[in-house]
């Protein structure tokens, strides 16, 4: 793995683990919409771009390490391929095994 892919692969573990903090905030105050607005979880440390995503949708992509939310347009092809597209955001899953090791490695809901 390449330093560029372990510098990204990091960078969209740390967004994801900002958004982690964001539903838990929302499941305290009961987000009404059922939704949770979160960072776009790019590997570009200066995107700051907001997701309206459903809290079911955040689950499900939870539920695997290695998928990522991002603004369409956001993906890096060289280290993830798009899997699902939405009106405002899109799933991505990392490629390769040593990528796929950083992110399951840094995934905060993995004991």
């Amino acid at each position: 793995m390449s330093e560029r892919e372990r510098r990204l692969a990091l960078n969209e573990a740390l967004f994801r683990e900002v958004n982690e903090r964001v539903e838990d905030m929302t499941k305290t105050f009961e987000s009404p919409t059922g939704t949770l607005e979160i960072f776009c979880e790019c590997g570009d440390r200066a995107c700051t771009d907001r997701l309206s995503v459903p809290t079911d949708v955040y689950e499900h992509v939870r539920s695997d390490p290695t998928h990522f939310l991002l603004r369409a347009g956001h993906e890096d092809t060289t280290v993830e391929h798009v899997i699902e597209t939405h009106d405002s955001y899109i799933v991505v899953e990392k490629d390769g095994t040593d990528v796929e090791r950083v992110v399951e490695q840094t995934d905060p809901r993995t004991d």
